[in-house]
Parts: C-alpha cells; structure tokens; sequence
C-alpha cells in the first residue's frame, strides 16, 4: 500500500465519521473542511510526483518553473506528515517517517 492509498483510505474513513455527526453540529463542517484541505495536499503530492518523474535528468541550475525535485520533495514531506496522525493504524508503514 502506498502512502497515497493509505491517505486516501484514512480520509475516506474520516469523512465517513464526520458525515454521520447531525448537520450543524459543533465541529462537523470544521471537519469536512480539514478532510477536503488534506485531500488537496494529497491531491498536491500526486501531482508534483507526475511532474517530477517527467523529468529524466537534474533540474536546470536557474530553471523557469522552479525544481521538481524540491517541490516533489516538499510535498512528499507534507504527506508524511499527515500520515503520522494516524501511526496507530495497522496499515501504516513506519518507513514513512524517514
């Protein structure tokens, strides 16, 4: 299972719960809210990794568009980070925290 997949998964799970609180409960559209600000950042991640495997060799020293890698890498950081929320699960991979 990828991280992408896992993230996925546990925000779908998340959505779920935060669907099944009465509308106009405390707290329900804040956390609707948090799953579609995550589901952007995973949707970023996504992204930057297609656009980073475009590129057969190292970024241009002064490239126009920035570096892929970096911005692949700063994303991959981001999505890490999300993951470890939800350490305690079964199906997450402690090699995500490297």
């Amino acid at each position: 299972m990828t991280i992408v997949e896992f993230l996925n998964a546990r925000l779908d799970e998340d959505e779920r719960a935060s669907r099944a609180v009465p509308v106009g409960a405390r707290g329900r559209d804040r956390a609707l809210a948090e799953v579609a600000a995550k589901r952007m950042i995973v949707q970023g991640y996504t992204q930057a990794h297609s656009a980073s495997m475009r590129v057969l060799g190292p970024a241009p020293s002064a490239p126009a568009d920035g570096d892929p890698w970096a911005e692949l890498l700063a994303w991959r950081r981001a999505v890490k980070y999300l993951a470890t929320v939800y350490r305690g699960h079964p199906q997450y991979d402690r090699s995500w925290e490297d």
